[in-house]
């Protein structure tokens, strides 16, 4: 198969990116407000036997909280970017791209072993009172995949009867340990827009393990929506993280028609206001939905989203939603970068490098042509970058994201697809994991 896209010549653009920081305050969770939610709801794989369709998930009601990014500041201006124009693409061979990562078997993460439950009534002294110790380790909803950077935190009494809130972080394996007072704790975790808390007995000098599947985050407490591609899914890497998300049309079919349901959800703020992460896929719909009547509302609600503290991941061909909205923070665009090519690149985000365990990796390109990124602003920040251009393209910045907004969200984007790479190793696959809980 390969890919046609429908140009538009005569437009310029201008080509963004953003991103927020986690919340360091007290609380948990974000407010959702409720509503009927158009589109399909994905429920995560209940074992071998599941499929994509799953139940309803139910509806989270979480305590307010806020986020606290850095401000980006004034983003670069990028002058007169290229315009895709009308592009033939001709017949270029894609490739052999092997369809397992469809199969429902794949999907299923499997069943982790839940560990074992700590009895919160109490087994050990606390008479009279002393610190014992918390060792866990923050993990997805499916227990098995770790997830690093999460604040942890304890608002308790201590043994002098005062109040004290006693806080840490999780490293980039998620482990972390910290000494509270003995006796039954709440404890709290925080990262981005996920959460989750948990209550074990403390024993007065000893270390008390969490093992459980309650001491991971949440897979309901983000409300998550994915707006379909015609060339991605990150339905399958939230589907092995066990994360309930909602499913709204956006592919627009090889001919680049517009989208309306996609458009009709982006630019009722009423129900995207209930989410606090967007998905974007790879689409031929991008370009003509951000050049559509409505756009003008789209482009605000987008920004409000943001705002709010909501997070947005596009890739590709969904840049327009990015790049119509933010102009200045990534430099460049247009349908030139080829695919089928597997390019060696650096891990420029500390964080990331700790995560994968390496500062290189392979990043393949399956189906082309992609997206050619030149640039990027002053305040966008790059987490993976090609060690030489990328074919067809002068660019060599892979994955980045900014922050638009004061104490807003995190806006990321890759030019590299999500689908095809977790068949591409270990490597691609953290990577897709990390940016999921950067939201």
């Amino acid at each position: 198969m390969v890919r046609r896209l429908t140009g538009f010549a005569g437009i310029s653009v201008c080509m963004a990116l953003a991103c927020g920081g986690a919340n360091p305050t007290g609380d948990l969770g974000i407010v959702i407000p409720g509503g009927d939610v158009s589109g399909e709801v994905r429920d995560v794989p209940a074992g071998p036997d599941a499929v994509r369709d799953a139940p309803v998930a139910d509806t989270i009601e979480p305590p307010a909280d806020g986020i606290e990014p850095q401000d980006p500041g004034t983003p670069t201006d990028p002058g007169t970017l290229t315009d895709p124009g009308t592009v033939d693409h001709g017949t270029s061979d894609p490739g052999t791209l092997d369809p397992g990562y469809l199969d429902p078997g794949y999907l299923d993460p499997g069943t982790p072993d839940p560990g074992t439950e700590y009895d919160s009534g109490g087994v050990g002294g606390c008479d009279p009172c002393g610190m014992g110790t918390v060792a866990g380790k923050t993990c997805a909803p499916n227990i098995k995949t770790a997830v690093g950077g999460v604040k942890v935190w304890v608002d308790t009494i201590d043994c002098s009867g005062n109040p004290v809130h006693i806080e840490t972080h999780s490293n980039q394996q998620g482990e972390y340990t910290m000494q509270v007072p003995c006796g039954t704790q709440t404890i709290n975790m925080l990262k981005g827009n996920f959460g989750g808390s948990y209550t074990r007995w403390i024993d007065k000098g000893k270390v008390t393990t969490m093992t459980s599947a309650d001491a991971c985050l949440s897979g309901t407490l983000a409300k998550i929506a994915v707006i379909t591609g015609d060339w991605d899914e990150i339905e399958n890497t939230l589907l092995l993280l066990w994360l309930h998300f909602t499913k709204i049309a956006g592919a627009a079919g090889e001919e680049g028609q517009t989208n309306q349901t996609a458009i009709n959800f982006l630019k009722d703020w009423s129900k995207l206001s209930e989410y606090d992460i967007l998905f974007l896929n790879c689409s031929d719909a991008g370009w003509p939905n951000m050049q559509s009547g409505e756009a003008g509302q789209i482009r605000a609600n987008l920004k409000a989203f943001v705002a709010k503290g909501g997070s947005v991941y596009a890739s590709d061909y969904a840049l327009p939603y990015l790049s119509e909205t933010w102009p200045g923070y990534i430099l460049g665009g247009g349908w030139s970068a080829a695919g089928n090519s597997t390019y060696l690149a650096n891990v420029v985000d500390p964080d990331l490098a700790a995560y994968v365990g390496k500062s290189q990796v392979s990043i393949k390109y399956g189906l082309g042509p992609l997206t050619c990124v030149t640039g990027i602003g002053a305040n966008t920040f790059l987490s993976i970058d090609s060690t030489k251009p990328i074919s067809g393209c002068s660019g060599t910045q892979m994955m980045m994201s900014f922050e638009p907004e004061t104490n807003g969200g995190r806006v990321i984007y890759t030019t590299f697809h999500n689908d095809e790479q977790p068949k591409t190793g270990s490597d691609m696959q953290m990577i897709l994991e990390f940016l999921v809980f950067l939201m």
